[in-house]
């Protein structure tokens, strides 16, 4: 797995799940790795860690914009880059659903879906694919790969792929909160949870999130965070500046 994902929540996610890196797509394990060099290339990681939102928002401001080209010119050079007008030709037609960060799309051999996803949860894109890394273990039923990268009306987009189900049956609060308590997640508010052992934070499992397929969780799109020290959560923060 990638070297920017933090030691100790790779090892924790691997005794929960056992193999830590079989549910892991090289694409994926590869953007991160490009994420994680691009910081730490850059001037802004070398000042103080931020700490608070303002010094947060300042050093994602400086840092994605490296990431965003450094990503356009591996995918180019890897054929994982799609160009805006072929994307749109293959895809716009197939659109089945749309949320506040990404589009979705039926993929042509039905049994999946085409996420594209513009990040506007997360700062940057070292938190993006630390989110997908940590999805593709804690969840491994919905994993995402990463399948692409392209512009969208002058976005920068991630293409993500993802098992389709027709899913009927949202999960209920009641349902959800026990099964995270038992993996060392509390409730904070709302539908969100935290675990203070490795500073992760799941949020957004609402029943439109979650659901229930014959008796099994599918969590489908949750947000994941790792804990920073401008979250003022003062628990476990074990994903330091701006890696380590």
């Amino acid at each position: 797995m990638d070297e920017f994902f933090p030691e100790i929540i790779r090892q924790w996610l691997g005794e929960q799940r056992g193999s830590s890196n079989e549910n892991i797509d090289t694409p994926t394990e590869q953007a991160a790795n490009i994420c994680g060099a691009s910081q730490a290339a850059s001037a802004a990681a070398k000042t103080t860690e931020p700490l608070n939102r303002k010094e947060r928002t300042q050093f994602n401001a400086a840092v994605r914009p490296l990431e965003e080209s450094a990503l356009t010119t591996w995918s180019q050079t890897n054929g994982l880059w799609i160009r805006e007008q072929d994307f749109k030709q293959q895809y716009f037609s197939r659109k089945i659903g749309a949320g506040a960060e990404q589009q979705v799309y039926l993929h042509p051999n039905g049994r999946e879906v085409i996420k594209a996803n513009t990040g506007t949860y997360h700062g940057n894109w070292l938190e993006f694919f630390n989110r997908l890394l940590c999805h593709a273990i804690l969840f491994p039923a919905t994993k995402y790969t990463t399948v692409g990268f392209t512009t969208i009306e002058e976005t920068f987009t991630i293409i993500i792929q993802q098992q389709f189900a027709l899913l009927t049956e949202g999960a209920t609060r009641s349902t959800v909160e026990p099964y995270l308590n038992q993996h060392g997640f509390s409730r904070t508010k709302n539908d969100d949870y935290y675990n203070p052992k490795l500073g992760i934070i799941l949020e957004d499992l609402h029943d439109e999130n979650v659901f229930l397929l014959e008796g099994q969780l599918l969590f489908i799109d949750p947000v994941i965070y790792f804990e920073t020290v401008d979250m003022a959560l003062d628990k476990n923060v074990l994903f330091r500046f701006p890696f380590g």
